[in-house]
């Protein structure tokens, strides 16, 4: 009698020593969710607030990672049209300000996805827009030049 529970007993804690590692988390299994690193802007051309031109060129980089076919850039909600150069290291994004962006402050807006995981970047930076043939911009070289005569 007293065999058969010591025998009952050592099958109860092998089959709990048995579940309880069955149960455990093995190196590996997670691997399948991969994590997810948001794309980042840099190096913006021209620099924030600075004075362009209607039409000037616009660059900026982005961080490897990235979805190529998912990087858009706006102007006041202008979508602008992107040559996109995969540098290896980084994303070399370029573009020009499309010419219906009028005068006076304009915010460059770009977003852009991750390769792995769902997630997104965005950024933007604001510029302002100043046409060198306006009569404000003559006239602010005209005077100038009157300063400069004194």
């Amino acid at each position: 009698m007293k065999l058969a529970k010591h025998r009952k007993s050592l099958l109860f804690i092998a089959a709990m020593l048995f579940a309880s590692s069955a149960m455990a988390v093995k190196p590996g299994e997670d691997d399948d969710k991969k994590e997810c690193k948001k794309p980042k802007f840099r190096d913006f051309v021209p620099e924030h607030k600075a004075k362009v031109a209607p039409g000037s060129e616009v660059s900026f980089h982005v961080s490897r990672g990235t979805l190529l076919t998912s990087i858009k850039a706006d102007a006041k909600g202008e979508k602008m049209d992107l040559d996109i150069l995969n540098r290896k290291t980084y994303i070399e994004v370029k573009t020009k300000l499309p010419a219906s962006v009028g005068e006076g402050f304009a915010r460059i807006h770009v977003t852009a996805r991750a390769e792995e995981g769902d997630c997104a970047g965005q950024d933007g930076w604001l510029i302002m827009v100043k046409d060198p043939n306006s009569a404000g911009a003559a006239a602010a070289a005209a005077q100038t030049a009157e300063t400069e005569k004194q």
